[in-house]
């Protein structure tokens, strides 16, 4: 029985680490990303399945690296950006992240709209509510309560797993299309996955995983416990996201109907799946929209801290992180009254914002490449041969198949 002296001190270290990885990781499954897997399962079926096994590897391959960068020098990837490269790049990467960030919090807000309507709420007066809430929770509670809020919240992705099972698929086929297609791939295919590669693994997770880890003050003695979580957080997050295209595939794609979101999926699963599955499908549509809104804009706000030099941190009152705070009131409140305009759809956004998404990794890459081969920044830490090639070679595949994918849209 010496074993369990040995793991139980090594468990309660870990569980005193675990929120960033599995926080970060889950986060990429928004609402925007529940839409963008609903759409792209709707359109091509299992087929889209063989996407999630590269998709989990540049996930957690490039989360791990952003976490270690951030344990190892303390700081985050805006610090680094702006120490090194100076206020003009940094002026241009905040920019491009802003706009794309923006682009996600509209999808969050659409799929809280949609997930609302769903359960018969009033959309203008729960909408404010929840902005109101979300406002004085993050001001006021401390970056433990906040953490462990998010990750109570995550038990609810649990009914995307139901509703896979309720939608009764060809488990074998699922399996085989994890490793081959089954289907020709086109333009429009390439294009769609590097859509739901920009849902996946994102910019703002980039920036904001290693802002976060950062927050909660990791030190090196946390790094192994964090590399682990993060893995744990990287493939259970894409086991959810096959959960959801599943679902999608064994109705609405067997049965020929197209949709326009997330919210189109929900109703439209019921007569193949019976209403407690598309209960379910609404009710991680709302979960997913509440916490991608939640952390994108503070996604934002951690950047923003960073690149400008400026206080940042979920531990500092309002008073010490002003800047911080008003600039996440600012987005989310922004995003309110444009979603709450009459006529807005977020159908070409959803595609489109992902995209978007994907093909600014690259760029993301490019700089976590370079801070964590950097001996002066990094020590004895430096990223080893294997993880240099995956992520230049996700950069260059990524690269090329953008190019691919929006060459074929427009011919």
């Amino acid at each position: 029985m010496k074993w369990l002296g040995t793991i139980k001190p090594r468990l309660l270290i870990f569980l005193m680490v675990v929120g960033p990885g599995i926080i970060t990781s889950f986060a990429d499954n928004d609402a925007g990303g529940v839409a963008t897997y609903s759409v792209a399962a709707s359109q091509f079926g299992y087929g889209m399945l063989t996407t999630l096994i590269p998709i989990t590897v540049v996930l957690l391959i490039t989360q791990e690296i952003g976490s270690r960068i951030a344990i190892v020098t303390g700081k985050g990837l805006g610090d680094l950006i702006r120490e090194h490269y100076g206020i003009r790049i940094s002026l241009l990467i905040f920019g491009l992240l802003c706009f794309v960030n923006f682009g996600v919090i509209l999808q969050n807000l659409g799929g809280l709209k949609e997930a609302l309507s769903l359960f018969h709420f009033s959309v203008n007066t729960f909408l404010p509510l929840i902005i109101l809430f979300l406002f004085v929770f993050i001001t006021r509670a401390s970056y433990v309560k906040v953490e462990k809020f998010f990750l109570f919240l995550l038990l609810f992705y649990v009914a995307y797993l139901f509703s896979a099972i309720l939608a009764k698929p060809d488990w074998g086929i699922v399996a085989k299309s994890l490793i081959i297609p089954g289907r020709a791939i086109t333009f429009h295919y390439v294009y769609t996955s590097i859509a739901v590669l920009g849902t996946t693994v994102t910019a703002w997770g980039q920036f904001f995983i290693n802002s976060y880890v950062k927050d909660k003050k990791l030190t090196i003695d946390h790094l192994h416990y964090n590399q682990t979580e993060i893995y744990i957080g990287s493939i259970l997050t894409n086991v959810f996201s096959l959960f959801m295209m599943v679902a999608v595939t064994a109705t609405l794609f067997n049965h020929g109907i197209a949709i326009s979101g997330a919210g189109d999926a929900a109703l439209a699963i019921k007569p193949f799946a019976g209403e407690l599955a598309s209960l379910l499908f609404g009710a991680g549509l709302l979960i997913a929209g509440f916490i991608g809104f939640a952390i994108v804009p503070l996604a934002t706000a951690y950047a923003f801290s960073e690149f400008f030099g400026v206080s940042g941190s979920l531990n500092e009152t309002f008073g010490k992180s002003r800047t911080f705070y008003v600039l996440f009131i600012i987005q989310i409140l922004l995003g309110l009254i444009f979603i709450l305009m009459p006529n807005i759809t977020l159908f070409n956004i959803t595609i489109y914002v992902d995209y978007l998404n994907g093909i600014f990794l690259p760029i993301i890459f490019f700089f976590l490449y370079r801070f964590a081969n950097n001996k002066e920044l990094m020590g004895e830490h430096v990223n080893n041969q294997l993880q240099n090639a995956l992520l230049i070679g996700a950069g260059v595949i990524i690269t090329g198949a953008a190019l691919i994918g929006a060459l074929g849209n427009v011919l």
